[in-house]
């Protein structure tokens, strides 16, 4: 028995034969209550356990009711037990006041990535659709959220459908729904080459001809590309120089990413979505309307926002497969070339009263027009208005 064994030994006997100041048995009784091994050693002394050397060393231990020491030992053995069932049903308590507590935050930071990656992915990819209100439910164990999606026609904004977005921890999936389930696709473009040699007529004449069989009181998307870039100033100019602002209203522009130039050289003429690349007008000039000079606020912002979506670029990636089917979203790449030439247009898409976006025929430079969807007159807004939905 070593030194501190002996020391212990000598207290407990102490203790028995009663030999302890009331301050040290208190002290002592403590110590039982709290050790589980002082506990079980009086325990087999008091029941006669021990060998006959140790029992010839606790002779004395009647001085101490037999009453009070079951008692100290009842004592020690329950303080063990509440102290077991403590850790044991404390633990996992603590564990689960933590994990939702970083469920909530860590959820919260990334719901406010994903709804802006998201949102972003689809201004930028699907030509004349633009997000509106949207659900969420926040968690980094589960997370969704909802998105509304919509496109104008006229003075109109048409339900095109909602675009979810789910993540259960880091995984990410996200698809749109269109309404009924498909989207018709009707708006394309084409990309300017270097020089012009193709007959574009073949690419406008349908959509002209069309506009011209449809009735004063109708209201058209239209989309058209241009044979060069223009700058967004330009673009505003060139327009307004056939319809008035008043006349029209864009609503998407196509940019000169890079990438559209290599779809072109491996033979592709035009891009639809996921293939193009643009953005929604009034995402980018939240929700004002053009005004000389504005260029600049729309186009820092739009950098602005391309910048963004470069440094999250995993998560675009994982947003955007359902976006851009079978296509690698580029974003760093084209990025990079938008800083470096400038943020140049070469298509949009407008809406408007049919027989004013008609008058863009005369210009010379649109080299495609693709009619999208046309509605019955409802260019003037109503002053009030609604939707009452069944629940």
């Amino acid at each position: 028995m070593n030194k501190d064994e002996n020391h212990r030994e000598q207290r407990l006997l102490a203790y028995l034969r009663g030999e302890m100041t009331a301050e040290d048995s208190k002290q002592f009784e403590e110590e039982i209550a709290a050790d589980e091994e002082y506990a079980q050693r009086l325990e087999r002394l008091l029941l006669g356990e021990e060998t006959e050397e140790d029992n010839a060393k606790t002779k004395q231990s009647e001085t101490l009711s037999a009453e009070k020491q079951r008692a100290i030992v009842r004592r020690g053995k329950w303080k063990n037990r509440l102290s077991n069932a403590g850790f044991t049903i404390g633990l996992p308590f603590l564990a689960g006041v933590v994990l939702l507590i970083l469920n909530g935050w860590v959820g919260s930071l990334m719901h406010e990535d994903l709804f802006r990656v998201a949102k972003s992915m689809v201004n930028f990819t699907q030509p004349g659709v633009r997000v509106g209100g949207s659900g969420s439910q926040v968690g980094l164990l589960y997370g969704n959220i909802s998105m509304e999606l919509s496109e104008r026609v006229g003075g109109e904004e048409k339900n095109a459908g909602r675009f979810e977005s789910t993540n259960v921890l880091w995984n990410v999936n996200a698809k749109p729904q269109w309404t009924n389930g498909v989207r018709e696709q009707k708006l394309f473009f084409r990309y300017p080459a270097e020089e012009e040699t193709e007959d574009t007529m073949s690419l406008t004449s349908a959509a002209w001809t069309t506009m011209e069989k449809l009735p004063e009181g109708t209201v058209s998307q239209l989309a058209i590309s241009f044979d060069h870039f223009l700058t967004y100033e330009e673009y505003y100019k060139l327009v307004t120089r056939h319809v008035t602002s008043s006349g029209q209203d864009t609503v998407w522009l196509a940019i000169d990413t890079g990438v559209e130039l290599k779809q072109a050289e491996s033979g592709d003429v035009l891009f639809g979505s996921g293939e193009v690349w643009g953005f929604a007008q009034r995402e980018m000039d939240y929700g004002g309307v053009y005004k000389k000079g504005a260029g600049d606020r729309v186009i820092a912002n739009y950098l602005e926002e391309m910048s963004y979506l470069s440094e999250q670029e995993e998560l675009a990636r994982d947003i955007g497969k359902s976006l851009l089917p079978g296509r690698d979203i580029q974003i760093a790449e084209r990025y990079s070339h938008i800083q470096k030439y400038g943020v140049r247009i070469y298509g949009a898409v407008l809406t408007g009263p049919t027989k004013e976006l008609l008058k863009l025929k005369a210009e010379k430079s649109i080299t495609a027009a693709f009619l999208g969807k046309v509605d019955w007159w409802n260019w003037e807004r109503p002053a009030a208005s609604g939707t009452q939905y069944s629940y």
